[in-house]
């Protein structure tokens, strides 16, 4: 069962990380691709914010099927094959692992734009804090 204290910790983690985000995106994609210190702390909030989904998501998935997935993009396609979140919002996600996966493991082929361009799809994080929020109520 997903604890509920460490996953509010972990929730709170999130949306800071988030709002930090919107940040970056509000300075716009110049100021971002000029500051080497912005894209650096871009990199390691998106890439935090990504490992807290997979993190709760794997939770979730023991949870209703038993097994962790054998990957992190499976972890969405796994909820979004149990019905648990939508499959477009599963798809999304499970490329935000991939990207995870990139910043952290093949940070010297990272394109600085598509990290920012990344920055368009918050949303989605925030979806699936909602979605795991809703199933600590």
């Amino acid at each position: 069962m997903v604890d509920p204290d460490k996953a509010s910790i972990r929730l709170k983690r999130l949306r800071e990380s988030i709002e930090l985000l919107e940040g970056v995106r509000e300075k716009g994609r110049d100021a971002y691709l000029a500051d080497a210190g912005l894209r650096a702390a871009t990199e390691r909030w998106l890439g935090l914010s990504i490992q807290i989904c997979v993190d709760l998501g794997t939770q979730i998935a023991l949870e209703e099927r038993g097994a962790a997935p054998d990957n992190y993009a499976a972890v969405f396609t796994t909820l979004g094959g149990e019905g648990l979140i939508e499959n477009e919002l599963a798809d999304r996600l499970a490329s935000a692992a991939k990207q995870r996966n990139l910043l952290t493991h093949l940070y010297l082929n990272v394109n600085d734009e598509k990290v920012f361009d990344s920055l368009s799809r918050l949303d989605d994080l925030r979806q699936f804090a909602a979605f795991v929020a809703d199933r600590l109520d």
